[in-house]
């Protein structure tokens, strides 16, 4: 895909690699080429799902680029810009219209941290830190880490990571509902493939309304949630999938979905 970003498609699956060494720092340029991969992967028929994780050995990511801070500094406006900048990569991922998974490792930072929040599901190796320690900076998460955050793992867990910027263990983010596994180190990437496997033998067209009905009802009132869910629950139900699911159950035998 890039120097920065390398991506590899293998049954079903897209491994979306962040190679920017030692540290996997988020800059304009690795910001770009994220945004590069996952937009030229919404309409790759063959992939159902995508693993998004960082090279090397110490970190998934590491945080930002502070070098590109300074000229931000004093300057109003600039931070605005940068911040709508991280959060068009951010939103893209979150909106992505199908799964993504972030294997983390090592030092998940800052905005590594707001990217795998950006994700569906993350899991998480043993001995990795995650948080948000930009108050340590005088300043504060702005690629989305203030909003996602707390609809994770609730307002007052959320601000006292915030306050404090103090990273947590791979066993208190599995506790608190950040990660949703923790694996052994050096396996984060295996077990996230294998996750991702079992996930992208499922159909597509379902998977992508669970997401959507789950992600815009959690901003909606349950009336409005279910209402989107009936809605979406109609159009799967008008897919190719949907008839050879139920026939597949029916005639006692394995689904073999076509993502239509």
């Amino acid at each position: 895909m890039g120097q920065l970003v390398e991506v590899t498609i293998e049954s079903g699956v897209a491994v979306v690699a962040i190679a920017n060494p030692p540290m996997n720092v988020m800059n304009q340029a690795v910001g770009a080429e994220l945004l590069d991969a996952f937009r030229s992967l919404e309409h790759a028929d063959d992939v159902v799902v995508v693993v998004l994780c960082g090279k090397g050995e110490r970190a998934f990511m590491a945080g930002a680029d502070i070098k590109e801070f300074p000229r931000a500094l004093g300057q109003p406006g600039a931070a605005f810009a940068l911040a709508q900048g991280l959060h068009a990569l951010m939103d893209c991922i979150d909106h992505f219209p199908k799964p993504v998974i972030a294997a983390l490792h090592g030092f998940v930072l800052g905005g590594g941290m707001e990217l795998a929040l950006a994700c569906d599901l993350r899991v998480c190796e043993e001995g990795t830190k995650l948080g948000l320690p930009e108050i340590n900076l005088g300043i504060f998460p702005g690629a989305g880490g203030t909003q996602r955050l707390p609809r994770l793992i609730g307002e007052a867990r959320a601000k006292e990571m915030m306050f404090t910027g103090t990273p947590v263990t791979a066993q208190w983010a599995l506790q608190s509902g950040l990660v949703n596994r923790v694996v052994p180190t050096g396996q984060a990437l295996v077990a996230a493939r294998e996750l991702a496997s079992e996930i992208a033998g499922k159909s597509l067209p379902a998977l992508s309304r669970i997401k959507q009905a789950v992600d815009e009802g959690s901003e909606a009132t349950l009336a409005v949630g279910t209402w989107l869910e009936a809605r979406l629950f109609d159009e799967v139900f008008q897919t190719s999938d949907s008839r050879e699911g139920v026939t597949a159950f029916i005639e006692k035998r394995q689904a073999h979905f076509t993502n239509r």
